[in-house]
C-alpha cells in the first residue's frame, strides 16, 4: 500500500498544506495524489493513488483509512465487518480498518495483528486517528510546529509541514554513536519524532492525546524444568509463524545462511504441510558460510531451493541505499536488506524473512551479572529513573559494552556536545513493564532497539522497491517470550537456548555446529568494500567543514584504518552512514 500522510492545523489553517503533503509522498508512474479534509484544509489525510483510485471509506463514507503495511489477520476481520455490514466495495485492508474504527473506535488495534501504519479521519466526530503496528516493523513519524501536528508514514512529507530545512537533531546524535541508531521517539531530524511499536495518536477537537495499546510481557522461566519452557516457547513460535502464512498458498522463506532462517524454514513446512519453497543469493561478498548455510537449511528441511546469482556489489549499492536510509541505519545492515529488496525472489509478495532472529542470539551472548539479572535490581532501576537518580554502575558496564563509541571517544569526535546515551534509559525503562528474571540489557534491546536495529533497514530497503516480506521472528507473541527463553537456556554458548528450543524440529548436531554466517560477516565485507570510499567522503571539505565532527580525530582515525583496517571499522562505518544521511536529507 502507498505511504501516506495526515495533519491538524491549530489555527488559520493554510489551504496550500493539504497538496504539498501530498506532492511529497514516494510515486509510481500513474499515481496521483488524492485528500481528504475539511473544506478550509484544516485537517485530513493524504495519500497516492492509481490513476481512477481514492480512499477507502465505511458505508456512510463518513470514516475514510489509509494504510501502509500488511494485514495478515484479514479474513477475521472480513468476517466481523461482513457480520455488521454487506456493503463491502473492495474489501482492502483501509475498508476493512474504516468499518472497524466504526464499530470499535481505537478499541480496535488489539484486534489488528500485521505489520503498518494506519491513520484514521473521522470527520463527522473531527478525529484524527494514527498508529503503528505492535512491533514497529512499519514507521510513523510525527512532526508538531505551532501551526499543528503532521503524521507520516515516511519522513518527507513531514519536511513540508510548513516548509523548513531539515537539520541534524544533536539530542539523538550521542545516541547514534553509541547504538547506531536513534531509539524512539527519538530522529536524527531537527523537529520530528516517531512514534514508538504498538503507539498510537489522537487528535479531537485541536486536543492531542497518545498512547500505546499494547506493551511487552515477560514469560517467567524461573523454577521451571527446562524441557517444558522450550516446548513453550516453540509452540509460541509456531503459532506467530502460522499467523503469517494463514493467508498465503505458498510462502516463500529467505535462507540468509544462519539458524534463524532454516528454522523459520522449518517451521513454515510444519505450518503449510510442506507447501513452500526457499531462496538465497549467492555473491562475490556473500561469506561461503552463507551460501553453506543456505543450502543445508534447505536440504534440512527438503523444501525447493533456488540459489539466484547477483552481481551487484555494495558499492554499487551505496547511492539506492543513501535514499533509503533515512535515519543513518547501519550500513552492514542495509547493505544486505537493500540486495534482498532487488531481488526477483522477494518481488513476489509472501516471502517470510528472519529479520529481528540476532535478537534472540544476543539474549543469550553471556550470563547477565548476578543483580542485573534479578527482578529487585530491575525494581532499582526503574526506582532510580523515577527518582532522576543516575543509572546504575551495573546498567553502565552492560551497556557500554556494547556501545560502537565508547562514551569518551564519543566526546571527541564531535564538535556539538549532544547528551549521554544513558540518560535518554531512564525515560524508556520508567514506561516499560517489569520482567522477570530476564538480562536487562538483552530485555532494553527487545523493547527499546529491535525496531530501529533490526527491522528497520530491511523495511526502508524493500519499501524503497515496493517489495513486502514477513518478519515471524519479529511478531509480539515470538518476542515477548523469546528473549527470555533463549536466555534461560543458553548457558555460555549463544546457540545451546536456541538449540533446545528447536530440537525436536533439527536434532541433528550437524545442524547446529556448523560455521553459520554472523553479523561480523557483514560488518566485515562491507568495511572492506566501503572502506577506501569512507575514507575519501569523510576526508572531504565538505564533510569537515559543516562542523559535526572534529577534522583533526576523524583525519587521525582515517590514517589509522588505512594502516589497519580492522582498527575502527565500525566507527568509520558508523560516520559514513551518517554522512550519507547528511547529504541525502539534509545539505
Amino acid at each position: 500500500m502507498p505511504s501516506f500522510a495526515a495533519f491538524w492545523q491549530r489555527t488559520n489553517p493554510d489551504s496550500r498544506i493539504p497538496e504539498r503533503l501530498a506532492g511529497r509522498l514516494s510515486r509510481r508512474a500513474g499515481d496521483a495524489g488524492s485528500v481528504a479534509s475539511t473544506p478550509d484544509g484544516a485537517s485530513g489525510i493524504a495519500q497516492r493513488f492509481p490513476a481512477g483510485a481514492t480512499f477507502s471509506t465505511n458505508t456512510s463514507g463518513s470514516v475514510r483509512c489509509a494504510f501502509d503495511g500488511e494485514l495478515f489477520n484479514k479474513p477475521d476481520i472480513r468476517k466481523f465487518v461482513l457480520s455488521r455490514t454487506r456493503n463491502l466495495k473492495d474489501e482492502s485492508p483501509a475498508e476493512l480498518i474504516a468499518h472497524l474504527w466504526e464499530a470499535k473506535g481505537r478499541d480496535m488495534m488489539m484486534s489488528l495483528r500485521g505489520a503498518f501504519a494506519l491513520a484514521v479521519w473521522d470527520e463527522p466526530n473531527r478525529i484524527l486517528f494514527v498508529a503503528r503496528d505492535a512491533m514497529g516493523h512499519r514507521p510513523l513519524y510525527v512532526a508538531e510546529t505551532p501551526a499543528g501536528w503532521a503524521f507520516a508514514s515516511e519522513l518527507p512529507p513531514l519536511l513540508a509541514f510548513p516548509p523548513v530545512r531539515p537539520g541534524l537533531e544533536t539530542k539523538a546524535l550521542d545516541f547514534y554513536l553509541a547504538f547506531h541508531i536513534a531509539p524512539a521517539p527519538m530522529t536524527l531530524f531537527r523537529g520530528i519524532r516517531k512514534l514508538p511499536p504498538a503507539g498510537w495518536m489522537e487528535v479531537h477537537e485541536g486536543h492531542l492525546e497518545e498512547g500505546r495499546y499494547w506493551t511487552p510481557t515477560f514469560y517467567e522461566t524461573a523454577g521451571q524444568n527446562p524441557d517444558e519452557i522450550a516446548q513453550h516457547a516453540f509452540s509460541y513460535l509456531f503459532e506467530s509463524v502460522k499467523a503469517h502464512t494463514r493467508d498465503l498458498d505458498t510462502p516463500v522463506v529467505h535462507l540468509e545462511g544462519d539458524p534463524f532462517s532454516a528454522v523459520l524454514a522449518g517451521l513454515a513446512g510444519l505450518a503449510k504441510r510442506g507447501k513452500m519453497r526457499a531462496f538465497s543469493l549467492r555473491h562475490g561478498w556473500v561469506p561461503a558460510e552463507a551460501r553453506e548455510g543456505a543450502e543445508l537449511g534447505a536440504k534440512r528441511f527438503g523444501c525447493p531451493h533456488e540459489e539466484e546469482a547477483s552481481s551487484e556489489t555494495i558499492a554499487g549499492l551505496v547511492d539506492a541505499i543513501a535514499q533509503a536510509n533515512v535515519e543513518g541505519l547501519p550500513l552492514s545492515r542495509m547493505a544486505p536488506a537493500m540486495l534482498f529488496a532487488r531481488s526477483q525472489g522477494a518481488a513476489g509478495g509472501g516471502v517470510l524473512t528472519a529479520a529481528g532472529g540476532e535478537m534472540y542470539l544476543y539474549a543469550g551472548r553471556r550470563p547477565a551479572p548476578t543483580p542485573m539479572s534479578s527482578l529487585g535490581m530491575w525494581r532499582r532501576m526503574k526506582e532510580q529513573s523515577a527518582a532522576a537518580k543516575a543509572p546504575s554502575k551495573e546498567l553502565l558496564t552492560e551497556f557500554e559494552t556494547r556501545m560502537i563509541w565508547p562514551p569518551r571517544e564519543r566526546l571527541n569526535v564531535v564538535t556539538s556536545q549532544g547528551i549521554d546515551a544513558l540518560e535518554p534509559l531512564a525515560e524508556m525503562f520508567r514506561s516499560a513493564p517489569t520482567p522477570g528474571d530476564a538480562n536487562v540489557a538483552s530485555y532494553a534491546d527487545a523493547v527499546l532497539f529491535l525496531p530501529e536495529l533490526f527491522l528497520a533497514p530491511l523495511e526502508a530497503a524493500c519499501r524503497s522497491r515496493d517489495v513486502r516480506c514477513r518478519s515471524p521472528l519479529a511478531d509480539p507473541s515470538a518476542v515477548q517470550i523469546l528473549v527470555p527463553v533463549v536466555h534461560a537456556l543458553a548457558g555460555m554458548h549463544p546457540l545451546q537456548g536456541l538449540r533446545r528450543v528447536f530440537d525436536s524440529l533439527v536434532p541433528d548436531d550437524a545442524f547446529w555446529e556448523t560455521r553459520w554466517a554472523r553479523q561480523e560477516d557483514w560488518d566485515s565485507a562491507t568495511a572492506r568494500e566501503l572502506g577506501p570510499r569512507a575514507c575519501e567522503t569523510l576526508t572531504e571539505p565538505r564533510t569537515l567543514q559543516r562542523g559535526v565532527y572534529d577534522a583533526t580525530v576523524v583525519k587521525r582515525m582515517v590514517e589509522e584504518y588505512r594502516r589497519d583496517p580492522v582498527r575502527h571499522d565500525r566507527k568509520l562505518m558508523t560516520l559514513f552512514a551518517l554522512e550519507l544521511w547528511h547529504r541525502t536529507f539534509v545539505d
